[in-house]
């Protein structure tokens, strides 16, 4: 049988809430610490992180954790770590088969006992871990983003728990480029003005975005006209680049 999977009002709340919180990102936070604190509390978990790795040079990037207990990791963390990663399709998911969207968990690929003989395990048991599951972000050149959770104990994340997961990911995502805007000093821009820009990027011409956006084709110009002033910008092609310096 199917699990049959839903979501409550209560859900919703406290999804709004988890978003809201990625307003409250700190200086020199790499993730909006509060998000991932509210992340947390949606979904029970002892380890939230978010990780910016490039995979294939084997190094990392950067790193932001929320964290119940502070774990001690043993020297020579690190090559143990990358051999777990890129064990079978379990972390190197992305890299392996090209999907950058689907939220997946360890278990889809390893069985208990499978994995308590993988590097995979082995890294687990040094960091206190039973269970994870991972929202990758876009690709970024040969940069690695994803946001983890992890359990040391208890059961493994449910799929009513990937669903929500899945429908918080685009806005993980949104928080994420915002606060790069905000890093890069790039003026705030409406959530509409946004979404026009990005079909922009896609390449869409005036015509086509306004049949997207159910809009007449001067509300578009209006649109563009605006974004231009507000990015201090002449052109569709220097607002994309001023808007998404840093995104795919």
């Amino acid at each position: 049988m199917v699990e049959q999977l839903t979501v409550t009002e209560r859900d919703l709340r406290r999804m709004f809430d988890v978003i809201d919180r990625g307003r409250e990102a700190g200086p020199d936070e790499v993730y909006p610490r509060e998000l991932m604190r509210a992340l947390a509390e949606l979904i029970p978990a002892d380890d939230v992180t978010f990780q910016v790795s490039r995979p294939l040079e084997r190094e990392f990037v950067a790193l932001e954790e929320v964290v119940e207990e502070e774990v001690v990791i043993e020297d020579g963390w690190e090559e143990l770590f990358w051999q777990s990663y890129w064990y079978a399709d379990v972390c190197s998911r992305p890299q392996r088969t090209g999907d950058y969207e689907s939220v997946w968990k360890v278990s889809d690929y390893l069985s208990a006992a499978q994995l308590g003989r993988s590097p995979v395990g082995e890294w687990f048991r040094l960091n206190g871990v039973h269970s994870e599951i991972a929202v990758p972000f876009p690709a970024t050149g040969a940069e690695d983003r994803r946001l983890l959770l992890f359990r040391g104990t208890g059961p493994d994340f449910t799929e009513r728990e990937r669903l929500l997961l899945r429908m918080l990911r685009p806005h993980f995502i949104e928080v994420h480029r915002a606060l790069e805007r905000r890093r890069a000093g790039i003026p705030d821009l409406t959530n509409r003005q946004l979404e026009l820009l990005r079909l922009v990027a896609a390449g869409h011409s005036n015509t086509q975005i306004a049949r997207r956006l159910f809009v007449a084709e001067g509300t578009v110009r209006k649109h563009l006209e605006n974004i231009y002033e507000r990015l201090g910008v002449t052109s569709r092609t220097a607002a994309v680049a001023t808007a998404f310096p840093l995104s795919a």
